[in-house]
């Protein structure tokens, strides 16, 4: 059976994710770490060497003037008595000597003391004698070696700039002349541009105002292209110190370079060096190709080793599920699992076999105490059903299938099956009893529910208990008739005796009267003594009708069910009857009830019990004793409470615990039934309330009854 459930919230699908992703992200890492330490390190070396290549620059530079200079002035020391003699063949056979040996010069002039030239020579050109002696247009500092005048361009182009060295007088040390010579700067920066950076790269030099004054490429000296713009140039015009750590930035023709420059420092020059970016860092490219083929070859390995080894773990997993599903599918728990391996796995799969073998013997246990169960259940006799939580019917026993049909009850409303007379299937009162035409005969039904804690919306909610009591109601009602007729018969006397009272009134009333009428020699009634007669009589007469119809009220069998009664009204109605009685055995019979006291409940099943309970409290009385029924209702409760209180002889308490049982009395032989208390007791729990007896022997009793209350709209 495949499983039905994406691969990747599979095992084997995360172990394989998990290998991959373990095998890809830790090595693309590493090689990430690896590339830019190499990358930094890389750029560093290439800074380095480009720094240190423009120090040389400037270096080389820097000696070439100094050289340069060096030269003029040893010419000048050792040539001063010909330089500033008089004979100008000598002179100028000097400065041509000068000119021949320094391959970087174009023209040597001297001049004397007041800066006039006295001859010069030139490479590419022929100068005439000097018709009006020129001046040097150089003013000289005597505590310099030289003066290096600024750049100045040619008509071709060409930077050209002045060195002056003093003529000094070998014996006095006094200047007596200058010696100046113009330098072919291109001609330096020709020898200085064999040195190579890389394949592109190149160097230039700048003045001190920012002008092109040298280049790799010397036509950019002679477009005079512009500079001054550049980064490095920018720098050093604005007194940065130099760096070794370059600029990036894009050249005017628009290319990306690493830059750097060096200062030369006499003369105020500076070496820009210019690499590509794509040459610079090609070393960087290569080492990244070559990175990324190797944390590849790494990756692709370390992933085929993790399938490999995924797929080897997550087989017998595999396994396992398919055959799990297969017990599942089949239902046959003997079925054994084969170990594929000796590791955790096949570990697992032997206890899997032992739970088997467990749920396979628990599962017989389980279908022999269900089949027990179903006997236990189906013979209870009661009927027995699972509700939902809108009453629907979702099991049923057998004894509810006999009582109400046996077809598919399933999913129908309990309502619309248990139809009697009560609240029905309402559930709103546990152990109510209900009548109901079970298989064409009237049957007092118990109904009882019990809720349940549903772990789903669809499953049960209630149990409902449906419980024949018709022969235990019928045999209750005997039981209570029986008793009150016993009481009828104890009232008997007592209302015998009260309507004895009227009757003899009315009987001599009637007698005088009749005298008066029958004797001659008296005078004759009249009509008011008549009427005065006649109203005694009407008045006694309706006192014994009162008297019996509280008997008859009393006496007469109720109906079936509950209602809501005042048990205050019915309290007193009930105690009247006893009046008499307690008048004739001298005790106090007083009451202090409530008005308005409801509650649900059978009126002559209550007044049952009142009689009982009054009953009891008189013959436990002697003369001169008293009985008082209180009733109240307690509002912090919501409950109604009644109470019987005598002084009697009371109950010992190692009788206390019997007093509700049946058939138990304490009074003498032929005096009791010792059903009062518990049949009262019954009529009570069947009101839902609660019934309670105190008792000192030879202080009195006192019986307490609370019930739940109901307002004038129950």
């Amino acid at each position: 059976m495949k499983p039905n459930f994406p691969w990747w919230t599979r095992i084997k699908g995360r172990v394989l994710f998990f290998g991959i992703a373990m095998s890809i992200f830790p090595l693309l890492f590493l090689g990430w770490a690896s590339f830019n330490a190499a990358r930094l390190n890389l750029e560093h070396n290439i800074q380095e060497v480009n720094h240190e290549r423009a120090l040389a620059f400037s270096e080389q530079i820097r000696e070439f003037v100094d050289n340069m200079a060096a030269s003029l002035t040893h010419v000048a020391t050792t040539n001063t008595a010909f330089l500033m003699g008089s004979d100008p063949e000598k002179r100028l056979s000097v400065l041509n000597t000068v000119l021949r040996e320094e391959p970087y010069l174009d023209e040597i002039r001297v001049a004397n003391f007041q800066w006039k030239i006295l001859d010069e020579v030139a490479r590419r050109e022929v100068i005439p004698p000097l018709q009006v002696p020129g001046r040097l247009s150089l003013s000289f500092d005597a505590k310099v070696p030289y003066s290096i005048s600024p750049i100045n361009f040619s008509s071709d182009g060409r930077p050209e700039f002045y060195l002056t060295v003093p003529v000094t007088d070998a014996l006095t040390r006094q200047t007596v002349g200058y010696l100046q010579a113009k330098a072919d700067l291109k001609a330096m920066i020709t020898k200085l541009s064999n040195w190579r950076i890389g394949q592109r790269g190149y160097f230039f030099l700048v003045d001190e105002r920012g002008r092109l004054i040298g280049h790799t490429d010397f036509s950019h000296v002679l477009h005079q292209d512009d500079v001054r713009q550049t980064p490095s140039v920018t720098a050093f015009l604005a007194g940065d110190s130099p760096s070794s750590e370059g600029n990036e930035y894009s050249n005017p023709q628009g290319i990306r370079v690493m830059g750097l420059f060096a200062p030369i420092g006499i003369p105020n020059w500076a070496v820009i060096i210019e690499q590509p970016i794509q040459e610079a860092y090609q070393p960087i490219y290569d080492f990244a190709r070559k990175l990324l083929l190797i944390v590849f070859v790494a990756i692709s390995a370390v992933t085929l080793i993790s399938i490999f080894f995924g797929l080897r773990l997550t087989r017998p997993i595999e396994h396992l599920d398919a055959e799990v599903r297969q017990i599942i599918a089949t239902g046959k728990l003997e079925h054994t699992l084969s170990p594929e391996s000796q590791d955790e796995i096949g570990r697992l799969v032997l206890s899997f076999n032992q739970m088997l073998a467990m749920l396979a013997e628990n599962h017989q246990k389980l279908e022999a105490e269900k089949e027990l169960l179903h006997t236990v259940v189906g013979g209870i006799g009661a009927g027995m059903a699972l509700l939902d939580r809108e009453q629907r019917i979702l099991w049923w026993n057998s004894i509810f299938a006999e009582w109400f049909g046996h077809g598919d009850l399933l999913g129908l409303s309990c309502a619309d099956i248990i139809r009697g007379e009560g609240l029905d299937c309402m559930l709103l009162v546990s152990g109510q009893i209900i009548s109901l035409n079970v298989n064409a005969e009237h049957r007092r039904i118990r109904q009882m529910y019990y809720n349940l804690s549903p772990s789903q919306p669809e499953d049960a909610t209630y149990l409902l208990i449906l419980e024949d009591v018709t022969q235990r109601a019928e045999m209750e009602a005997r039981m209570i008739e029986t008793d009150k007729m016993a009481a009828i018969g104890l009232l008997a006397s007592g209302v015998a005796h009260e309507i004895n009272n009227p009757l003899a009134v009315v009987s001599a009333h009637s007698e005088d009267l009749l005298d008066r009428l029958n004797d001659t020699e008296e005078p004759k009634p009249t009509p008011d003594d008549v009427k005065d007669v006649l109203h005694m009589v009407s008045e006694q007469i309706l006192r014994c009708k009162t008297i019996t119809n509280r008997l008859l009220h009393f006496a007469r069998k109720g109906k079936p069910g509950t209602d809501l009664i005042d048990i205050g009204r019915s309290s007193e109605q009930t105690s009247t009857l006893l009046h008499y009685q307690a008048k004739q055995k001298g005790v106090q019979l007083a009451s202090r009830i409530e008005p308005n006291l409801l509650v649900w409940g059978n009126e002559n099943e209550w007044q049952q019990v009142i009689l009982n309970l009054l009953n009891n409290a008189l013959d436990a009385c002697v003369s001169g004793g008293q009985v008082t029924v209180m009733a109240w209702r307690d509002h912090t409760k919501d409950t109604i409470i009644l109470e019987v209180k005598d002084t009697g002889h009371g109950i010992p308490a190692t009788l206390l615990k019997q007093v509700f049982d049946p058939f138990f009395t304490t009074k003498p032989p032929g005096q009791g039934t010792g059903l009062g208390l518990f049949v009262s007791y019954g009529i009570v729990q069947k009101m839902k309330g609660q019934m309670t007896l105190d008792s000192s022997e030879g202080k009195g009793t006192r019986v307490q009854i609370v019930l739940p209350t109901h307002d004038q709209k129950a």
